[in-house]
């Protein structure tokens, strides 16, 4: 009965040491990680790395255990504030455009033709402006197309056609000469010339490198950037030890209370039999068991 209680705590206690170290190590590997960003598409997800690397904010990129085939971004708890500054500044994540499959209404049986034709400019709207916000330099684009719908019955010319283009960009020169984005545009949208696309430049001053430092966070430790990874094997490998060396602690308390019951049996058996009791033992001499040399 003895015995039996004895290993109920034993391993009660091996449990109790084992959820306290998975949570430790859980608590550990995500360095009091924070998200700031979710269910993104590894694109964006990207953008939103590099954009908080360049304002000197460690972030990484992992699987989003939330929604399947996207990605989050954390940073550490003591940066989520100028994360979300960087993102706002950045206007990251960038809103989904939608392209023609997403414009056309599939809730109507028979959609009406300007209905038809509203939804197939903005589908061809959103087009280009995937194409254009998928540039390197570009923070933003809107494409407005002035798309007349066809009137077989009418004399004469139609109305002409036109576009309009907005391109926000980081530093003060334009990723792509206007001439490119005319092409582009009067390439994707029926009816419209090179000469009716009007493009307009927004820059956006460069974001200054300032805030970097050589600094990261492991947890509530801050430490030198190149040491970061060191220092995370480190706090590995001594966890390991600790629960090595606990292990080994229960294992010999186990060994020492089976050697106090085998002996307390031996005094009863004794006892109970009338025969001269056995003489005490140390540990080490039960140990090594009889007839083994010394």
């Amino acid at each position: 009965m003895v015995y039996n209680r004895r290993m109920g705590t034993v391993r009660s206690l091996r449990s109790a040491l084992s959820g306290i170290a998975l949570v430790a190590l859980v608590a550990f590997a995500s360095g009091c990680a924070v998200p700031v960003a979710a269910a993104l598409d590894e694109t964006d997800a990207n953008r939103v790395v590099v954009a908080l690397d360049q304002s000197g904010i460690d972030a990484t990129k992992e699987a989003d255990p939330t929604t399947e085939g996207k990605f989050r971004v954390t940073v550490a708890r003591d940066d989520v504030g100028r994360a979300l500054a960087t993102m706002r500044e950045e206007e990251l994540p960038r809103p989904k455009t939608r392209g023609v499959l997403d414009a056309a209404d599939r809730g109507q049986l028979v959609p009406s033709q300007a209905a038809e034709h509203a939804q197939l400019v903005a589908g061809l709207a959103g087009e280009l402006e995937k194409t254009l916000g998928g540039i390197d330099g570009v923070l933003a684009a809107r494409v407005h197309l002035n798309l007349p719908p066809r009137e077989p019955l009418r004399d004469g010319p139609g109305p002409k056609a036109t576009a309009s283009v907005l391109v926000e960009h980081r530093g003060t020169t334009p990723p792509l000469a206007p001439e490119s984005i005319q092409q582009l545009v009067s390439g994707g949208a029926p009816g419209v010339t090179a000469t009716d696309v009007a493009v307009v430049f927004v820059p956006r001053t460069a974001r200054a490198n300032a805030g970097r430092t050589d600094l990261a966070h492991v947890g509530p430790i801050t430490v030198a950037r190149g040491s970061m990874n060191t220092l995370k094997l480190a706090l590995a490998g001594l966890a390991v030890v600790v629960l090595g060396l606990a292990a080994a602690t229960l294992a010999l308390w186990a060994k020492i209370g089976r050697m106090r019951r085998d002996r307390e049996l031996e005094l009863a058996t004794a006892s109970a039999t009338g025969r001269p009791q056995p003489g005490p033992r140390s540990i080490a001499t039960s140990a090594r068991g009889p007839g083994q040399p010394m």
